[in-house]
């Protein structure tokens, strides 16, 4: 994650939002051109982007399941047409890619995690099919932004981007809050509060009752897109109560390593708490891969290169995957690779503990 510098100065922060808009319109008119009607390309924003068309919210068909709260991003978005609205969300995953690249001791080194960050499988398999997960992974930085330097707004905007997809960051959002009641004095908590609640309770006014009834149904749960622990001991049979037994495990670990967060909100923590999300939902897209791969592996790379390396090749190795293969297996490759990944940050958040164990605090905020 990059932490930008109190030192900037006014001109440099216009500079780069010069420059930020001059590719952005540069990006977004050469991805606008592509033909990609009748082509993959795009796919998962075309199931999104039709039931939102024109402002007009239709979760009838189980295409579209972003949280209510979710919506007030996307909306804007339904009133432009799908080239156009595609390549403005592929232009918004890239800044999140290169936004997520860890800090760095050398600029060369800062280079490289993001080269490696942008080539990676997950990261380009999300932007041929056009997801939301740049969103996720914006929404997941705010948070760790407005905790770690205890601003309210930010977190608050943080949670409400992040948890449009909630299978993905639910337990983040569950020990985030932990923290704030825990650690932030009550009028800081307060005002985290007021920015989730201003924009829950509307939105769940107006879309709540025909999304829930959609979650009801269950779209696509159990199926082969389906990456979860529970969908992936379900296809080979195994009975739920082993995987009520995992996920206890799992769980109950990553809490007893989130209850010794540090001071500041980083990488493993984050790998971790995303990484056991995932696996522990009712139901996890394998395109949301990328998110937890962003800080769980190459987020890991300053600190395990070698096993962050180790888990980098491994997940590339999907490029090898015949077509057909990875339609038939796919998803169990997925689930064993989210759970290399939650280990990995499990336990180098272990071997933190036990060389120097932190301990909670009430802050002022």
């Amino acid at each position: 994650m990059r932490v930008f510098r109190q030192t900037c100065r006014l001109p440099q922060l216009i500079l780069a939002a010069g420059l930020i808009a001059l590719t952005g319109i540069l990006v977004i008119g050469a991805i606008s051109n592509l033909p990609i009607e009748g082509t993959p390309l795009g796919w998962d924003w075309q199931l999104i982007w039709t039931p939102i068309q024109n402002g007009q919210v239709d979760y009838a068909n189980g295409s579209m399941r972003v949280t209510p709260w979710g919506l007030p991003m996307l909306l804007p978005l339904s009133f432009l047409s799908f080239r156009l609205s595609w390549s403005i969300v592929t232009f918004i995953t890239l800044i999140a890619y290169l936004l997520s690249v860890p800090r760095a001791a050398a600029p060369w080194l800062w280079a490289l995690y993001a080269i490696l960050l942008f080539t990676a499988y997950p990261a380009m398999r999300h932007i041929a099919d056009g997801n939301i997960e740049g969103f996720i992974l914006i929404g997941v930085l705010l948070i760790a932004f407005g905790y770690n330097r205890r601003r309210a707004l930010p977190l608050g905007i943080g949670l409400l981007i992040a948890t449009a997809k909630p299978q993905t960051v639910w337990l983040l959002a569950v020990w985030v809050s932990i923290y704030l009641l825990w650690r932030w004095q009550p009028r800081a908590w307060l005002r985290v509060g007021a920015v989730v609640l201003a924009v829950v309770m509307p939105t769940m006014l107006l879309y709540g009752e025909a999304w829930w009834a959609m979650m009801q149904v269950g779209h696509q749960v159990g199926t082969p897109v389906d990456v979860s622990l529970l969908a992936s001991l379900g296809r080979q049979g195994y009975p739920t109560l082993l995987f009520a037994v995992l996920a206890i495990l799992i769980v109950g670990i990553s809490s007893l390593l989130a209850l010794r967060q540090p001071q500041q909100l980083r990488e493993p923590h984050i790998g971790m708490l995303i990484s056991a999300s995932m696996l522990i939902s009712p139901y996890t897209s394998s395109i949301s891969l990328v998110t937890a791969f962003a800080f769980a592996v190459i987020g890991m790379l300053p600190l395990r290169p070698r096993l962050g390396a180790a888990l980098l090749i491994l997940i590339n190795s999907l490029y090898l995957v015949p077509h057909e293969t990875m339609r038939a297996y796919g998803a169990y490759l997925i689930t064993c690779l989210l759970t290399l990944m939650w280990a990995l940050c499990a336990w180098h958040i272990a071997q933190q503990v036990r060389s120097a164990p932190a301990t909670f605090q009430i802050e002022s905020a």
